[in-house]
Protein backbone atom coordinates (compact mmCIF):
# COMPACT_ATOMS: atom_id res chain seq x y z
CA UNK A 1 0.00 0.00 0.00
CA UNK A 2 2.94 2.40 0.41
CA UNK A 3 3.09 2.76 -3.38
CA UNK A 4 -0.46 4.13 -3.48
CA UNK A 5 -0.83 6.83 -0.83
CA UNK A 6 -4.23 8.30 -0.06
CA UNK A 7 -4.39 11.98 -0.97
CA UNK A 8 -5.85 14.79 1.10
CA UNK A 9 -6.96 18.23 -0.06
CA UNK A 10 -5.04 20.84 1.93
CA UNK A 11 -6.14 23.98 0.10
CA UNK A 12 -8.41 25.30 -2.66
CA UNK A 13 -6.78 27.81 -4.99
CA UNK A 14 -8.81 30.37 -6.96
CA UNK A 15 -6.91 30.06 -10.24
CA UNK A 16 -4.51 27.79 -12.07
CA UNK A 17 -1.73 30.37 -11.67
CA UNK A 18 -2.12 30.45 -7.88
CA UNK A 19 -2.40 26.65 -7.72
CA UNK A 20 0.82 26.26 -9.73
CA UNK A 21 2.60 28.73 -7.44
CA UNK A 22 1.54 26.81 -4.33
CA UNK A 23 2.43 23.50 -5.95
CA UNK A 24 5.93 24.79 -6.81
CA UNK A 25 6.49 25.99 -3.24
CA UNK A 26 5.48 22.60 -1.82
CA UNK A 27 7.52 20.64 -4.36
CA UNK A 28 10.61 22.75 -3.64
CA UNK A 29 10.32 21.52 -0.03
CA UNK A 30 10.09 17.89 -1.15
CA UNK A 31 6.34 17.27 -1.02
CA UNK A 32 4.45 15.20 -3.56
CA UNK A 33 1.63 17.38 -4.89
CA UNK A 34 -1.37 16.90 -7.17
CA UNK A 35 -3.71 19.52 -8.58
CA UNK A 36 -7.29 18.81 -9.54
CA UNK A 37 -9.54 21.23 -11.42
CA UNK A 38 -12.90 21.50 -9.62
CA UNK A 39 -15.24 22.45 -12.47
CA UNK A 40 -15.06 20.92 -15.94
CA UNK A 41 -16.86 23.67 -17.85
CA UNK A 42 -15.06 26.72 -16.43
CA UNK A 43 -11.88 28.26 -17.87
CA UNK A 44 -8.62 27.56 -16.05
CA UNK A 45 -8.24 31.14 -14.82
CA UNK A 46 -11.79 31.26 -13.43
CA UNK A 47 -11.72 27.78 -11.94
CA UNK A 48 -10.85 26.50 -8.49
CA UNK A 49 -8.15 23.89 -7.94
CA UNK A 50 -7.76 21.34 -5.17
CA UNK A 51 -4.20 21.10 -3.93
CA UNK A 52 -3.58 17.60 -2.62
CA UNK A 53 -0.71 15.90 -0.82
CA UNK A 54 -0.38 12.39 0.64
CA UNK A 55 -2.45 12.17 3.82
CA UNK A 56 0.59 11.44 5.95
CA UNK A 57 2.15 14.78 4.91
CA UNK A 58 -0.99 16.95 5.03
CA UNK A 59 -0.38 18.66 8.39
CA UNK A 60 3.23 19.45 7.60
CA UNK A 61 2.32 20.76 4.12
CA UNK A 62 -0.41 23.02 5.54
CA UNK A 63 2.02 24.38 8.12
CA UNK A 64 4.46 25.23 5.34
CA UNK A 65 1.75 27.13 3.46
CA UNK A 66 0.97 29.11 6.61
CA UNK A 67 4.65 29.90 7.24
CA UNK A 68 5.15 31.07 3.65
CA UNK A 69 1.91 33.07 3.72
CA UNK A 70 0.54 31.23 0.68
CA UNK A 71 -3.03 30.74 1.90
CA UNK A 72 -4.81 33.41 -0.13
Amino acid sequence: MADNPSWKVIHMARSEKLAQSIMSALESEGFLVRLKQVYRTVSSEENYYEIMVPSAEATEAQQLLIEKNLLL
